[in-house]
């Protein structure tokens, strides 16, 4: 499957001009994921390629990994083929391609008109005769510049997704093998049961350390309204005897 990465001479109507930004998509079975996927990155660089991402579960005894790389255009239907030999299988394939043509020619005709600007906006400063017109050019020049820096950057993004091809890897070991139409994986459940038990451990030493920290600022504030409810009942009571002991009963008992 090959397509053109060339660049366009004007027109779009035919095959040969079109601007497409490719996406592969690999599912693959393999013996040992996280080697084939350290194959897989020295196949994207010897063809003028790059990692862009990388996710291998579990380190040299990975079960699963995945993985995106970047080759150019050209190096495609190579670099797939020499992939899929790696694979003991391919348990999925798909590619999607955009249509980008329009964008890429506008893109580049804004590019162009820019630069004419640029162009005629320094014959006008060459010929300014006074400052006050040599500053307004020299704005309207720095503006027209910064638009093509900006598209320049956009066109050149957009280029290099032309040029090249996203291959996303999906990569399963043999031994996730299918146990009666199923996928059965014990090795890995039994890590990931391990793992979970180590990390409901490490939460429980976290949480009871915190507590173990925070006990005596606990105990202190327990300590403090507790003084501070015994303090305020004694007043209380003290207020009751001067507010609802009658003065009879106070003459009553001075006399007693």
């Amino acid at each position: 499957m090959t397509f053109s990465g060339g660049r366009s001479s004007g027109d779009e109507g035919t095959s040969e001009d079109r601007r497409l930004v490719r996406t592969e998509a690999l599912g693959l079975i393999v013996k040992t994921p996280a080697e084939t996927a350290e194959k897989i990155i020295q196949i994207a660089e010897g063809a003028g390629g790059f990692l862009v991402t990388s996710n291998v579960n579990g380190g040299a005894d990975a079960t699963s990994a995945s993985l995106s790389i970047r080759v150019p255009a050209e190096e495609f239907d190579e670099v797939r083929a020499q992939i899929r030999k790696l694979s003991l299988r391919v348990e999925s394939e798909s590619i999607d391609a955009q249509d980008v043509t329009k964008q890429y020619v506008d893109q580049d005709a804004r590019l162009r008109n820019l630069r004419v600007q640029e162009q005629q906006y320094l014959g006008i400063l060459r010929k300014a005769a006074t400052v006050k017109d040599t500053l307004e050019v020299s704005d309207k020049l720095n503006e027209v510049r910064g638009a093509i820096e900006e598209r320049q950057a956009e066109f050149e993004a957009l280029s290099k997704q032309v040029e090249s091809v996203a291959i996303n890897i999906t990569l399963r070991a043999e031994a996730d093998a299918q146990v009666f139409g199923l996928n059965w994986r014990p090795l890995y459940q039994l890590k990931i049961a391990a793992r979970e038990g180590l990390d409901g451990f490490g939460e429980y030493a976290a949480s009871m350390t915190t507590f173990v920290f925070y006990l005596p600022t606990i105990l202190l504030w327990l300590f403090t309204i507790l003084a501070g409810a015994a303090v305020d009942w004694r007043i209380l009571k003290w207020a009751a005897r001067r507010l609802f002991i009658s003065p009879k009963t106070s003459r009553v008992e001075k006399a007693t």
